[in-house]
């Protein structure tokens, strides 16, 4: 009998935590291989997708921005380019011409007094702004 005593064989319960906490060491590990080799690549391709399709943006703006200066580049090498250029960048006029700048109507007050006679126009033009279907819009001047 002393050689199979008691103090050298594990006890039940130590046997059970045993193989508890080898099963968890498993359950674990596995869980680490899988986050490893599924869920972080999957969690890296959705943000590459995004960032792609910023860039894709990005690039569209870039490639319009191209266009745009090929196009001035094109006119400018032209004679008519380069003389309305100067005209309009620049200022530019030809000896014996005169330059008129002319600006664009600024849009009517409506804000009045509300005593005589400017109740009336209050009235006119509230008329006219109803008639014009643009709320709070400015009020263009009347035609001859």
């Amino acid at each position: 009998m002393n050689l199979l005593s008691t103090s050298r064989l594990p006890s039940r319960p130590l046997q059970i935590v045993r193989r508890v906490v080898g099963g968890a060491v498993v359950v674990v590990g596995l869980t680490t291989l899988v986050a490893t080799l599924f869920v972080l690549p999957l969690r890296d391709y959705f943000h590459q997708k995004e960032a792609i399709a910023q860039q894709k943006i990005r690039f569209e703006a870039l490639a319009d921005a191209n266009e745009k200066l090929s196009l001035d580049i094109n006119r400018l090498k032209t004679t008519d380019g380069v003389i309305a250029a100067a005209r309009s960048e620049l200022g530019y006029v030809f000896p014996g011409e005169q330059r008129i700048q002319l600006l664009p109507m600024p849009a009517l007050p409506t804000t009045l007094p509300q005593a005589w006679p400017y109740n009336l126009v209050a009235d006119i033009l509230l008329v006219r702004a109803s008639t014009s279907g643009a709320p709070g819009a400015g009020l263009a001047p009347l035609a001859p």
